[in-house]
């Protein structure tokens, strides 16, 4: 997966990171192509009379349109304060709603390499903190993936928020 844009505010009592889906031209004109295609053929077996092929295409077309919105426009945004994570997914102008997780202990983020390809650098971060029973506990783990620069500028911010 390839590192999307990121951008991280610290203000000095939380930390607001935003990562967008870096997505190519090609990638794009391809799954908007796909998916006229698909409406046409729905429409054309609509018109046709085939009622229980098209709402098979058409739950398949529903899926494959969240699919194309989020790799289209799709971006997340990260709040963290010291008691309490939240986040939010935005598939373009459709927002998922916010979710807050309250923190009970100390906090760390992990970077994890999802695709161990050569050369690729990307990564997804994991929030971790531990549980009343102190077993450790993922709290949430990004989408998207940020690049090791992008890594480094949010634990610096990570380690100004914690150290106050």
């Amino acid at each position: 997966m390839k590192a999307g844009d990121f951008e991280v505010n610290y203000d000095g009592s939380s930390i607001t990171a935003s990562i967008k889906v870096k997505s190519s031209l090609a990638l794009k004109i391809s799954l908007y192509i796909l998916n006229i295609l698909l409406i046409a053929v729905i429409i054309l077996f609509t018109i046709g009379g085939v009622g229980i092929i098209v709402l098979f295409i058409l739950v398949f077309e529903i899926l494959f349109l969240r699919y194309s919105i989020w790799h289209i426009y799709g971006s997340e945004t990260i709040v963290l304060k010291k008691d309490a994570l939240s986040y939010q997914r935005l598939y373009g102008m459709i927002k998922l709603p916010l979710r807050t997780i309250s923190i009970n202990k100390t906090l760390k983020v992990i970077p994890f390499h999802e695709d161990f390809k050569v050369g690729n650098t990307a990564m997804k971060l994991i929030f971790e903190s531990f549980d009343e029973d102190n077993e450790p506990v993922n709290l949430y783990q990004t989408a998207l993936a940020i690049s090791n620069a992008d890594y480094s500028v949010f634990m610096k911010a990570f380690n100004q928020l914690y150290t106050k």
